[in-house]
């Protein structure tokens, strides 16, 4: 332990020993640690982000919905989440470059205490008596995956710069700890078995959490959600969520999901196809159970998906493409021989629905017979399967 002052080495072997027994939550108990062996008595932990893996994607992004405090009130925290955070100077993504790839920084880092007294984020926190702030920032490669704010009094005075050699020495063991709990967390375990297994397949996986927001996804997903994007929109009286506030590489994918999601709970069952312009797309939808490292049970979701390409005219404009869902099932029944009383049957519609089914087909068409319309539709029938 040449990297600190003697002084702490007993501590810090200590604090060693103690993180290193796993009979509670990681993040919890550092914060407690530093306080045992340390003496520091006010401090937060901010999971910035979950790769499974080094080159995974990370479930979040700078998102303070599992921050834990210690010695600090809610109230004032609960603040910092709604109001300050976009303020705080200590975010990652806004330091300057000299300071990004550090363990430790200090608030006299970043800016002289005057004028950092003066910013929103000073201001907030100088009412709450926290003045001072080091910040412990924990990587897996080059990208962050945590970090832990000390913060004193005006009282207690200022970090030191002869604690700066110990804070960083403690950021590698947290480091570590923090990197083997992540991966042998039930999240991280899903995280590693989708790299593992669905990263690479031609058809489409999608991982989500119990509020069916995505987790993770492979390539294949992300190509799919790109045909519904570009194409589901165009169907008569559909409206595509568009307000999604995640991670830009999930919203084409968040937004097809959002619409099957909603069919599955509605109309039940395990799988449900989309039929697009251009393609059918059908869900397959599976739920299991794990244990989190807290001991509480969570749920997830898996969506694999398919995408089967109809072969109908390249050119949008062609009258096919402004067919309703009925209506293309009426035509698949036209084709196949049936009579209008059979479609209504099929349908449970009355044969009068069928009859006005069939006048804004021709319409649309602008054909005035069974036999011009089929004529029109032969490249589109030829091999495509009985809608769903």
């Amino acid at each position: 332990m040449h990297q600190i002052p003697e002084k702490w080495h007993a501590a810090a072997m200590a604090f060693s020993l103690d993180l290193a027994k796993d009979n509670e939550i990681l993040p919890k108990k550092v914060l407690s640690l530093f306080d045992k062996h340390f003496g520091f008595r006010r401090s937060i932990f901010l999971p910035a982000s979950f790769p499974a893996l080094p080159g995974s994607t990370p479930r979040r992004l700078w998102s303070l919905n599992s921050y834990i405090t210690y010695g600090i009130r809610y109230g004032p925290m609960y603040d910092y989440k709604e109001r300050v955070y976009k303020d705080d100077i200590f975010r990652y993504s806004s330091l300057p470059p000299h300071l990004k790839g550090r363990r430790v920084i200090y608030t006299d880092d970043l800016m002289p205490f005057e004028e950092y007294e003066r910013t929103p984020y000073g201001i907030h926190m100088a009412g709450e008596d926290l003045y001072y702030q080091a910040v412990l920032f924990f990587y897996q490669g080059d990208r962050v995956i945590g970090s832990m704010g000390l913060f004193r009094s005006r009282e207690e005075g200022p970090f030191l710069q002869e604690e700066r050699s110990l804070l960083e020495y403690l950021a590698v063991l947290v480091e570590a700890n923090y990197q083997n709990y992540l991966r042998h967390s039930g999240e991280g375990r899903f995280l590693d078995s989708f790299h593992l297994f669905f990263q690479d397949l031609k058809q489409g996986a999608v991982l989500l959490n119990q509020d069916m927001t995505v987790v993770q996804c492979n390539s294949a997903a992300k190509e799919i959600s790109q045909i519904f994007w570009e194409q589901y929109r165009h169907n008569q009286g559909h409206f595509l969520r568009s307000n999604y506030q995640g991670d830009p590489q999930f919203r084409e994918v968040q937004t097809m999901i959002n619409e099957i999601s909603e069919r599955l709970s509605t109309q039940g069952g395990s799988s449900q196809s989309i039929t697009s312009l251009a393609e059918d797309i059908t869900f397959y939808h599976t739920t299991f159970l794990s244990s989190s490292p807290a001991g509480l049970i969570q749920t997830w979701h898996l969506m694999l998906v398919t995408c089967q390409t109809k072969q109908i005219p390249k050119n949008l404009d062609h009258p096919y493409n402004s067919l309703t869902q009925q209506e293309r099932r009426i035509v698949y029944y036209l084709a196949s021989g049936m009579k209008n009383e059979q479609i209504a049957e099929e349908l449970h519609i009355s044969i009068y629905t069928v009859r006005t089914h069939i006048a804004n087909i021709y319409k649309k068409f602008e054909v005035n017979s069974k036999v011009d319309l089929l004529m029109h539709l032969q490249p589109i029938l030829k091999e495509q399967n009985e809608p769903q």
